[in-house]
């Protein structure tokens, strides 16, 4: 497996993917929506040989300034739970961490994610119309993190998942 940014080469390839890895159409659309809108900072992909095994995209929240998206991370079906979601996970937030945004978000399983540094607990007095249970953090800059406005608004595409 290796991990790398995704290219304009993978993009016919990677609605396929993530279609498969959801079992349904919204991710693929939304992947296709943030990048159309210009809202993907980071986008990788995982590849075994030239297979498209795995995908990720951290993207731009509109609030608070200074933090990412992360969604949606896909990995194929028939290679799920083998560390390729893992992978990618680390390696964007790693990108993340190199070009100094404050934090990255999450809305997933918390014992999942929690794995990668996120947690429930910094969102707790962020204002969010998702599940606050649900809603974790990856701070990457603590100082900077402790002066965001409490305000989560994802980028638009996000309104049609």
């Amino acid at each position: 497996m290796f991990v790398r940014p995704a290219s304009p080469r993978d993009y016919p390839n990677i609605p396929q993917l993530v279609e498969a890895a959801f079992g349904r159409l919204d991710e693929s659309l939304l992947v296709q929506e943030l990048r159309r809108d210009g809202a993907v900072v980071v986008e990788y992909v995982a590849t075994d040989r030239e297979e498209l095994i795995g995908h990720i995209i951290l993207s731009q929240m509109d609030e608070p300034k200074g933090t990412l998206a992360l969604a949606p991370v896909s990995v194929h079906p028939d290679r799920q739970n083998r560390g390729i979601g893992s992978a990618l996970i680390r390696a964007a937030t790693e990108v993340a961490e190199e070009l100094e945004w404050t934090a990255v978000i999450v809305l997933g399983n918390p014992a999942y994610y929690g794995k990668f540094g996120y947690e429930v607990e910094q969102m707790a007095d962020f204002d969010t119309k998702y599940p606050s249970e649900f809603t974790a953090a990856n701070v990457l800059d603590s100082e900077a993190f402790r002066l965001l406005t409490q305000k989560l608004i994802y980028p638009k595409a996000f309104l049609n998942v």
